[in-house]
């Protein structure tokens, strides 16, 4: 009796196929009921409609090394334009023969972003990195020393202009983010309400918008022979976008902190700054 008491406990019941597994997720997301089942079987039908001439134009029709002539007369994609300004996709109007310049500046941001990755090295001989790193990528781009040739700015573009804009708008962005994420915790009404006027209003615009008014708006209402470089106006553009964003990130995680924690802080006399 005991024997067949522990054969009957090692009996174990698995769940139906049809409950578990692909099949399983299938039916309870995808025909749980008559709607769904009709969305779903109507979904199904419509990529069955549209996916394979996708496939067939993007792919088994297409050409990727030909003459515009030859693209005109086929009725497939023509994707030999990417190969073709593959150097202006990436660089922009970077004279031609000076695209190691902005290549190598894209290889020693990519190397000081992967070695400050790892918070072991962030040092003060890392400081001095990014320094070096700056001037020689400035200089890279810029040119007009040791023998490089000047490039003037309205000539820089594609990716390494990319890239700059945007790591170097997340870094300037986050001081002015937490700035804005105290003033709106702040008790003082004035600075609360700055605060909440420009992140809500900076957030209710695309970025798009933005750099538009940086580079062609902006212009407008500066004094006759005075201008602003174009990459500079879209730098402050990217850097006021962000700062909006990073504040409402920052203000969440003050909103999360308890209480006590701001209490124990005030205990051991702790004063705003060394609290925040």
């Amino acid at each position: 009796m005991q024997e067949t008491a522990q054969a009957t406990q090692t009996i174990e019941l698995r769940p139906p196929v049809t409950s578990v597994g692909v099949i399983g997720w299938i039916k309870s997301n995808l025909f749980n009921g008559i709607f769904n089942s009709i969305l779903s079987i109507a979904t199904l039908y419509m990529l069955w409609k549209i996916l394979p001439p996708l496939f067939q134009w993007a792919f088994i029709d297409s050409v990727w090394h030909t003459t515009g002539k030859a693209c005109r007369e086929i009725d497939g994609a023509c994707w030999s334009i990417i190969p073709t300004n593959l150097r202006f996709i990436i660089f922009g109007f970077f004279p031609y023969e000076s695209q190691w310049r902005p290549l190598l500046a894209m290889f020693i941001l990519f190397g000081l972003l992967f070695y400050s990755r790892d918070r072991k090295h962030w040092t003060k001989y890392l400081g001095y990195g990014w320094i070096v790193g700056l001037f020689a990528m400035g200089l890279l781009m810029r040119g007009g020393l040791f023998g490089l040739t000047s490039v003037e700015s309205p000539k820089w573009g594609g990716l390494p202009l990319t890239l700059l804009l945007s790591v170097f708008g997340l870094t300037a962005a986050y001081p002015l983010g937490v700035i804005l994420a105290l003033g709106r915790q702040s008790k003082m009404p004035g600075v609360k309400w700055l605060s909440v006027i420009y992140i809500e209003l900076i957030r209710g615009v695309p970025l798009i918008s933005l750099l538009f008014m940086s580079s062609i708006i902006f212009p407008l209402f500066l004094p006759e022979g005075i201008t602003i470089n174009k990459i500079l106006r879209a730098q402050v553009a990217i850097i006021l976008f962000t700062a909006a964003y990073i504040a409402e990130v920052v203000r969440g995680g003050l909103q999360g902190m308890s209480r006590g924690q701001y209490e124990a802080a005030e205990s051991i006399g702790l004063n705003y700054y060394q609290t925040m």
